[in-house]
């Protein structure tokens, strides 16, 4: 397993769709014209587009006119986080399954370097995306959170395909995620700085509640327990 971070501007505008578009449900724009940078009027524009062909065109050129400027640090971030990630890359993959006692579903990860997300998982998926402008050493933890995440999506689809409420998996990927990376002995070893353990200053509050029971019960009768509680 590996994982290869890469840049790729077509991915980086489809995300932008994606997010902002109503029919993923409730987005507030507000958010995320500032997470993105994006003045509200164009991040309003995108979210009523009747699909992405229409407005393809124009986020691409969007992305393309962000991207003159910051295209070389982009870049010099995917060879810095490279050789960050490389360090840990063969143990985080062997321990993330050997928690969830389940393989790793793919051969390799790609993580898109964007101007205009902070994380971004593909579900089930091989495809994660991520700010290229953090310290290529704190950018390990939540890099492996959306891995994470989309492993347990692979976990749920292979072992409760009756389970078909994505939104639902969805929450339990990321309080898995969260308890993992900040409390599991092995992982909390490739981010020894990091003592935040399974924080709930997030930006999904709504988890809160749900996550400080399931942190409870996955601490003390373990992952299994975790999935069915």
């Amino acid at each position: 397993m590996k994982l290869k971070y890469i840049a790729d501007q077509k991915y980086d505008a489809l995300m932008i769709y994606q997010i902002l578009s109503s029919k993923n449900g409730i987005v507030d724009l507000k958010y995320q014209s500032e997470n993105m940078n994006l003045d509200f009027e164009t991040v309003k524009k995108i979210s009523e587009a009747k699909n992405y062909e229409s407005i393809q065109g124009k986020i691409e050129e969007l992305v393309k006119k962000r991207y003159s400027n910051s295209e070389k640090y982009l870049n010099l971030s995917i060879e810095m986080y490279q050789k960050s990630w490389d360090e840990i890359n063969d143990m985080f993959f062997e321990r993330l399954s050997e928690l969830t006692d389940f393989p790793i579903q793919h051969q390799s990860f790609k993580c898109v370097l964007s101007d205009f997300h902070i994380g971004i998982s593909n579900w089930g998926g091989n495809k994660i995306v991520r700010s290229w402008k953090e310290n290529p050493f704190t950018q390990r933890r939540i890099t492996a959170h959306e891995i994470i995440i989309s492993h347990f999506f692979s976990y749920i689809y292979e072992k409760y395909p009756e389970i078909n409420d994505k939104h639902k998996i969805w929450e339990l990927a990321e309080i898995f995620a969260f308890i993992v990376t900040g409390t599991d002995k092995v992982m909390t070893k490739f981010w020894p700085w990091d003592n935040s353990r399974s924080y709930t200053d997030h930006n999904y509050p709504e988890l809160v509640k749900k996550q400080k029971v399931l942190t409870k019960v996955y601490l003390k009768d373990g992952f299994q327990a975790f999935v069915k509680a």
